[in-house]
């Protein structure tokens, strides 16, 4: 009977194929799985990319739009007192970068005279 079953097992690899194919295909499975995981990512990492390009965009407007105004408010506060206290409070100071327009020059504070 074992030279039977021998026998047989010799001839009929068809388990063992099975098995080797069924493993390969549970392998595949899963690489396939990450990797439509991976794809997924991707494309919410360029959706959230599209997004941010929006808003850095909008910053650099607004960014834009601040150092004007901080330096409008610099030139009107050499000649108004309000204008002062508030360049004072916020500590504002310009520093030109290397490529920073000149503010415009404004008009000299006139010096107070002592009265007599």
């Amino acid at each position: 009977m074992d030279s039977a079953l021998r026998d047989q097992a010799q001839r009929n690899p068809f388990w063992i194929c099975f098995i080797v194919f069924l493993l390969l295909a549970a392998d595949y499975g899963f690489r396939m799985s990450n990797l439509l995981q991976q794809r997924s990512q991707l494309n919410q990492a360029q959706l959230m990319q599209a997004q941010n390009a929006g808003a850095l965009a909008q910053a650099r407007q607004l960014e834009a739009r601040l150092e004007a105004l901080s330096l409008d408010l610099l030139q009107v506060a050499q000649t108004n007192a309000s204008a002062n206290r508030v360049v004072q409070d916020f500590n504002i100071h310009w520093t030109p970068g290397p490529a920073a327009p000149a503010p415009a020059p404004g008009p000299a504070p006139v010096p107070a005279t002592p009265k007599k």
